[in-house]
């Protein structure tokens, strides 16, 4: 890695590796303080609808004022502080949505920042975005193994804290990247208008929008699911990380896949092999077919993450980086937010048989939406709008 870019793949580290630590427990953390299975994947809705809105207006004034690494170390101590209040409310329902709220807001803005700040070191200093997105990969995969039989060893009420010190982590890895004085950059509003009148991006948008329902199916339903398959915290984690392990093998070449393959083609692949993943995982109940599936993740999110950040970075252009990478994460919220408002009343419904089968309808519709705009774009002869 060049030494320019290690403040921005130990922020990534940093960042991946609490999502590692809470992201697949929070729903077991939810029930544990008194929620029922359906309340705690229901109240983690607020938290994509935070996305919808400020990720884009972040990365408007991140553009408009240059000051996208100001704005990084901002939000990083209002992640940690408000993720570090989530263990001092206890099980109240309406005190958990509010805390999950204002935890949201200042963790939403976090990634499409970082993901800009990536690209653009890449398109100056030349490297992988790839390669640098693969350190967040390792922190998820090393917290996530770590978490699983720490909890278990413990007790699942230790997310809260060990989570808040990582987060505490990622504040001093964003005070790390050097970040001008902010100031005025002509053309940003401008480069934002411009990407909206584009007409292939809707689709792509929209194509992100059940892509992401689906997986979010997976993120908040797979520790409920193989906790009612009789399967433990520690056998979550290994899941998880066999996932984890496989993305990294995928970013680490996803550099020479994409110089190959046009984003637009990898992206409908992503969505359409995280289809058939879903359907393995709706069937299957052995232990040997869960870990088998798992692998699958290098494709149903890797894949699915680079091709679309990639794509971005190709409609908007440098001067609406931060922007552009903020619709891609506001569509994602959306589906995010469908995925959890619908998949807990299906979980509560028919158990993760059902979830799965519904999450792969909505990844096999993302992927006809992908291929309408792979189609959309090779009409236009060309890969910027």
């Amino acid at each position: 890695m060049r030494p320019s870019a290690v403040p921005i793949g130990a922020y990534y580290l940093a960042l991946c590796g609490a999502m590692g630590l809470y992201l697949p427990y929070l729903s077991l953390y939810l029930a544990s303080v008194g929620l029922s299975d359906a309340a705690a994947v229901q109240v983690q809705a607020v938290v994509p609808i935070m996305g919808l809105f400020v990720p884009p207006l972040l990365g408007l004034l991140a553009d408009a004022r240059h000051a996208r690494i100001w704005l990084l170390r901002g939000f990083s101590a209002a992640t940690a502080v408000t993720f570090a209040a989530l263990g001092v409310v206890g099980g109240h329902v309406v005190a958990i949505t509010v805390v999950l709220a204002a935890f949201a807001l200042a963790r939403s803005p976090l990634i499409a920042l970082a993901d800009a700040t990536a690209h653009e070191h890449v398109v100056h200093h030349g490297g992988s975005y790839g390669r640098l997105r693969t350190w967040g990969s390792v922190g998820y995969l090393a917290m996530a193994l770590l978490a699983g039989a720490l909890y278990d060893a413990t007790s699942i009420r230790l997310m809260v804290w060990v989570t808040t010190a990582m987060f505490g982590a990622l504040v001093v890895c964003a005070w790390q990247m050097p970040a001008a004085p902010p100031r005025r950059e002509a053309g940003a509003l401008g480069g934002i208008g411009r990407l909206l009148q584009t007409r292939s991006l809707w689709w792509f948008l929209a194509a992100v929008v059940f892509g992401q329902a689906a997986g979010v199916c997976y993120d908040t339903g797979l520790a409920l699911h193989l906790r009612h398959l009789g399967y433990g915290k520690d056998f979550l984690g290994l899941v998880v990380a066999v996932g984890v392990g496989a993305e990294v093998v995928l970013l680490t070449f996803s550099g020479a896949l994409l110089a190959r393959v046009r984003a637009e083609h990898t992206l409908a692949a992503a969505f359409a092999i995280g289809a058939a993943r879903w359907v393995l995982l709706s069937v299957a109940t052995s232990t040997a077919a869960l870990v088998i599936q798992a692998p699958l993740h290098a494709f149903s999110f890797a894949l699915y993450w680079v091709s679309g950040t990639t794509l971005v970075r190709e409609y908007a252009g440098p001067r609406a980086s931060a922007a552009g990478q903020g619709l891609f994460a506001a569509a994602a919220a959306v589906g995010g937010m469908v995925g959890n408002l619908g998949g807990g009343a299906l979980f509560e419904r028919g158990g993760g048989r059902l979830l799965f089968s519904v999450a792969a309808a909505s990844a096999a519709l993302a992927a006809t939406l992908a291929v309408v705009h792979a189609a959309l774009r090779r009409a236009t002869g060309s890969r910027e709008p």
